[in-house]
């Protein structure tokens, strides 16, 4: 198997509590006649053969754009890491594209880009990476390909209620891929961002 032929899952995460706007969930308002996260599925899902909505509430809104919805398991919110901890193990993939629900400018060949640096040893299981992450401007940014291997990993942060995202991504060594633009990852943080 050639990396060209790796097939690649997406989790889109938005389980996010919406504090800076409101307590609104943040995929669901629109921006430019789509919802947010209309915009990042219609960006990565001619990248991907399948997509993952992580969401802790409006599910059944989330399951009308018609792909499979999972809930972190936990009473309270616990962040973006238990996000993915709770939607990894549903990937059919070994390699799922993690993003957030609030990026609609990321580029339209983000998995391409990300995988590059672990060029054929994805396809071999010979890469010493199992996360590579994007960075803009020295700043690590929520949109990261990781390999199903790191599943116990994220259990175990979480069991030991580490639950900084950024902070477990160091801890794995990541391949760091640099964009100069930024744009590509603008997220929307505030009512004034729209």
């Amino acid at each position: 198997m050639t990396r060209s032929e790796i097939k690649f899952s997406c989790i889109i995460l938005a389980g996010g509590e919406g504090k800076r706007v409101g307590g609104q969930d943040k995929g669901l308002i629109t921006y430019k006649n789509k919802t947010l996260v209309q915009h990042v599925i219609d960006t990565v899902k001619p990248q991907c053969d399948e997509i993952i909505i992580s969401a802790n509430r409006n599910i059944k809104s989330y399951q009308a754009y018609g792909y499979k919805v999972i809930s972190d398991s936990a009473d309270h919110y616990l962040g973006p890491l238990a996000g993915i901890a709770a939607g990894l193990p549903h990937c059919k993939n070994d390699w799922a594209l993690i993003v957030p629900c609030d990026m609609p400018f990321l580029p339209a060949d983000i998995i391409e880009s990300l995988s590059n640096g672990m060029a054929g040893g994805m396809a071999n299981d010979m890469t010493d990476h199992n996360l590579c992450i994007a960075e803009t401007n020295d700043r690590l940014q929520l949109v990261l390909l990781i390999n199903k291997k790191l599943q116990p990993s994220l259990v175990q942060s979480l069991q030991n209620n580490q639950l900084r995202l950024m902070q477990w991504v160091k801890s794995q060594q990541p391949l760091i891929s640099n964009y100069s633009e930024s744009s590509y990852f603008k997220n929307f943080n505030s009512i004034d961002d729209f």
